[in-house]
């Protein structure tokens, strides 16, 4: 039997992180997997990081494996903007982008620690390649979806809301990019936990899983898509989420937890509204956005 923890969405948050690899520390887990978005926005997202370096393995005691997001990325760009002025972009002129705020907290040794992790639609991610010494061959790993970092795999927004991706759109998403030797495909980026499984003819089944956000519990955007031009993305609780994936033997069911972990976000929120976020700090507090 093996057990793997999935953790992404973590945003800076390291009291929402430290709660849940406590949690993940009573679970039994052999392996934690961190899905990217670990620093994005205006929290501790340099002594998130330098907790994931020095301190992850031994709070867990487990190994830990990372992955970049789609903030991993735009906060290297920022970085690379900053160190050479002739580079721009209108975020930057933004004192509260989210990507900025991490971005001014980073030195060069977090800075050239991100840039090593590995992008996340990688093609040995998705093969189950990958580190199989720790997670198996049947394992694969994105941030968004096998074709994009930011684009969601599970959920499809609609209107101001998000709703289930539908079987006809998580066929167009998946497209062909996981081999029938995978049985478990791993994403974040919508920060809503969720997992499903999808039949394959002669093989054995296809489970998905999102084990939603560690350190952001909701967020609006508006990122146009096919039937929205805005969206929310509300779990409704402050509590930190996880998940746990569970395999009794190769080949076999996986067996998924998505668990919600309480922990005090008021310090976090007050910290968002002290950095001029107070979006966030409402957030954190109620796990939905405010309404104007």
């Amino acid at each position: 039997m093996r057990t793997i923890a999935f953790v992404s969405d973590i945003h800076g948050n390291l009291p929402a992180l430290q709660a849940v690899a406590a949690d993940i520390a009573r679970q039994g887990a052999q392996v934690v997997v961190n899905l990217g978005d670990a620093f994005s926005g205006p929290l501790l997202a340099a002594e998130t990081a330098r907790w994931l370096i020095h301190d992850a393995q031994q709070a867990t005691a487990t190994p830990w494996l990372h992955i970049a997001g789609n903030h991993e990325r735009q906060l290297l760009a920022v970085a690379d903007r900053r160190a050479s002025p002739a580079l721009t972009d209108p975020a930057d002129s933004n004192p509260t982008d989210s990507d900025h705020l991490a971005a001014q907290q980073m030195d060069d040794a977090l800075l050239a620690w991100i840039r090593h992790l590995p992008a996340p639609t990688r093609p040995d991610l998705l093969t189950g390649s990958w580190r199989a010494d720790l997670l198996g061959p049947e394992v694969g790993l994105c941030h968004g979806s096998p074709r994009s970092d930011v684009e969601y795999l599970l959920d499809t927004p609609e209107g101001e809301l998000i709703r289930p991706a539908s079987v006809s759109e998580l066929d167009e998403r998946l497209a062909g990019r996981i081999p029938s030797s995978i049985t478990l495909l791993a994403c974040g980026h919508s920060h809503l936990p969720r997992s499903l499984t999808l039949p394959r003819a002669g093989a054995t089944a296809l489970q998905l899983l999102n084990p939603g956000s560690v350190g952001l519990p909701a967020y609006d955007d508006d990122t146009p898509y096919p039937a929205s031009r805005y969206h929310r993305v509300e779990n409704g609780s402050p509590d930190a989420r996880y998940a746990l994936a569970t395999q009794a033997a190769p080949r076999q069911p996986w067996t998924l937890a998505c668990r919600s972990v309480p922990y005090d976000a008021e310090p976090m929120a007050r910290l968002a509204e002290q950095r001029g976020c107070p979006d966030w700090a409402h957030a954190l507090r109620t796990g939905r956005m405010p309404r104007p």
